[in-house]
Protein backbone atom coordinates (compact mmCIF):
# COMPACT_ATOMS: atom_id res chain seq x y z
CA UNK A 1 0.00 0.00 0.00
CA UNK A 2 1.24 3.46 -1.45
CA UNK A 3 0.65 6.08 1.40
CA UNK A 4 1.98 9.40 1.44
CA UNK A 5 2.41 11.11 4.70
CA UNK A 6 3.23 15.30 5.59
CA UNK A 7 7.30 14.16 6.10
CA UNK A 8 7.55 12.62 2.67
CA UNK A 9 8.18 14.83 0.00
CA UNK A 10 6.32 14.61 -3.65
CA UNK A 11 8.18 12.44 -6.32
CA UNK A 12 11.36 13.20 -7.63
CA UNK A 13 10.73 15.52 -10.64
CA UNK A 14 13.82 15.70 -13.69
CA UNK A 15 15.69 17.91 -11.76
CA UNK A 16 15.59 16.89 -8.17
CA UNK A 17 18.72 18.10 -7.01
CA UNK A 18 18.24 21.11 -7.99
CA UNK A 19 16.28 24.50 -7.06
CA UNK A 20 12.63 24.69 -8.25
CA UNK A 21 13.47 28.30 -8.68
CA UNK A 22 16.13 30.75 -8.99
CA UNK A 23 17.24 32.93 -6.41
CA UNK A 24 17.31 35.95 -7.74
CA UNK A 25 13.49 34.98 -8.86
CA UNK A 26 12.01 36.32 -5.10
CA UNK A 27 9.65 39.17 -6.66
CA UNK A 28 6.80 36.54 -7.41
CA UNK A 29 4.62 35.58 -7.13
CA UNK A 30 4.01 38.94 -5.24
CA UNK A 31 2.17 38.11 -1.84
CA UNK A 32 5.17 35.79 -0.95
CA UNK A 33 7.30 38.66 -2.00
CA UNK A 34 5.92 41.21 0.48
CA UNK A 35 5.51 39.15 3.28
CA UNK A 36 9.53 38.11 2.43
CA UNK A 37 10.18 41.91 2.56
CA UNK A 38 7.80 43.71 4.87
CA UNK A 39 7.45 40.83 7.46
CA UNK A 40 10.13 38.04 6.79
CA UNK A 41 9.65 36.05 10.73
CA UNK A 42 5.98 35.79 8.99
CA UNK A 43 6.94 34.04 6.03
CA UNK A 44 10.31 32.03 7.82
CA UNK A 45 7.00 30.61 10.41
CA UNK A 46 5.21 30.23 7.52
CA UNK A 47 7.86 28.24 5.63
CA UNK A 48 8.22 25.66 8.83
CA UNK A 49 4.97 25.02 9.20
CA UNK A 50 4.56 24.25 6.11
CA UNK A 51 7.37 21.51 6.88
CA UNK A 52 5.44 20.26 9.39
CA UNK A 53 1.98 20.30 7.47
CA UNK A 54 1.92 21.02 3.99
CA UNK A 55 -1.75 21.89 3.62
CA UNK A 56 -1.17 24.59 6.38
CA UNK A 57 -4.59 23.56 7.94
CA UNK A 58 -2.93 24.97 12.02
CA UNK A 59 -0.56 27.48 10.38
CA UNK A 60 -0.88 31.11 12.83
CA UNK A 61 1.04 33.43 10.90
CA UNK A 62 2.84 34.82 14.21
CA UNK A 63 3.92 31.43 15.52
CA UNK A 64 7.45 29.68 17.81
CA UNK A 65 9.47 29.74 14.45
CA UNK A 66 7.96 33.16 13.52
CA UNK A 67 9.41 34.20 17.20
CA UNK A 68 12.38 32.54 16.59
CA UNK A 69 13.34 34.41 13.30
CA UNK A 70 12.30 37.58 15.21
CA UNK A 71 14.57 37.53 18.39
CA UNK A 72 17.62 36.24 16.55
CA UNK A 73 17.07 39.62 14.06
CA UNK A 74 16.76 41.81 17.00
CA UNK A 75 20.40 40.17 18.31
CA UNK A 76 21.53 40.83 14.50
CA UNK A 77 21.73 36.71 13.77
CA UNK A 78 18.86 35.72 11.53
CA UNK A 79 21.21 34.94 9.27
CA UNK A 80 22.85 31.97 11.22
CA UNK A 81 19.16 30.60 12.02
CA UNK A 82 17.90 31.33 8.05
CA UNK A 83 21.48 29.44 6.88
CA UNK A 84 20.67 26.46 9.20
CA UNK A 85 17.19 25.92 8.11
CA UNK A 86 18.26 26.07 4.35
CA UNK A 87 20.78 23.42 4.72
CA UNK A 88 18.41 21.44 6.83
CA UNK A 89 16.03 21.82 4.16
CA UNK A 90 18.53 21.32 1.19
CA UNK A 91 19.68 17.88 3.01
CA UNK A 92 15.99 16.83 3.13
CA UNK A 93 15.05 17.65 -0.41
CA UNK A 94 18.14 16.32 -1.82
CA UNK A 95 19.36 19.99 -3.21
CA UNK A 96 23.34 20.70 -4.34
CA UNK A 97 24.61 23.01 -2.52
CA UNK A 98 26.90 24.09 0.25
CA UNK A 99 27.14 25.41 3.90
CA UNK A 100 28.91 28.62 2.15
CA UNK A 101 26.43 28.77 -0.44
CA UNK A 102 23.64 28.95 2.70
CA UNK A 103 26.06 31.19 4.40
CA UNK A 104 26.58 33.79 1.91
CA UNK A 105 22.73 33.83 0.71
CA UNK A 106 21.33 34.52 3.99
CA UNK A 107 23.49 36.93 4.91
CA UNK A 108 24.10 39.09 1.83
CA UNK A 109 20.05 38.55 1.02
CA UNK A 110 17.90 37.01 3.03
CA UNK A 111 14.69 38.18 2.04
CA UNK A 112 15.43 36.18 -1.50
CA UNK A 113 16.02 33.04 0.59
CA UNK A 114 13.48 33.09 2.45
CA UNK A 115 11.09 33.30 -0.57
CA UNK A 116 13.09 30.55 -2.59
CA UNK A 117 12.79 28.51 0.41
CA UNK A 118 9.25 28.96 0.49
CA UNK A 119 8.85 28.32 -3.25
CA UNK A 120 10.89 25.18 -2.95
CA UNK A 121 8.76 23.76 0.24
CA UNK A 122 5.30 24.78 -1.82
CA UNK A 123 6.42 22.88 -4.85
CA UNK A 124 8.03 19.93 -3.47
CA UNK A 125 4.72 19.62 -1.28
CA UNK A 126 2.35 21.17 -3.93
CA UNK A 127 1.33 16.86 -5.25
CA UNK A 128 0.87 15.85 -1.93
CA UNK A 129 -1.66 18.29 -0.24
CA UNK A 130 -5.27 17.48 -0.87
CA UNK A 131 -7.59 19.76 -2.47
CA UNK A 132 -11.01 20.36 -0.20
CA UNK A 133 -13.97 19.08 -0.93
CA UNK A 134 -14.47 17.63 -4.24
CA UNK A 135 -18.57 16.88 -5.10
CA UNK A 136 -18.99 13.03 -6.38
CA UNK A 137 -19.74 13.60 -10.54
CA UNK A 138 -24.08 13.36 -11.01
CA UNK A 139 -25.87 10.46 -12.10
CA UNK A 140 -26.44 9.27 -15.37
CA UNK A 141 -29.54 7.70 -16.24
CA UNK A 142 -29.60 5.13 -19.17
CA UNK A 143 -31.84 6.53 -22.05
Amino acid sequence: MDTKSPEQPAPAAPHAHEWSSSFWDCFSPTETCLIGWCAPCCLFGKTQSRLQDPALKEHQYVNGDCCLYALSSYCGLYWVLLMIKRGQLRERFGIQGSTFQDCWQSYLCPCCTLVQNEKEVEARFSNTTQVGYQPPSGMAYPQ
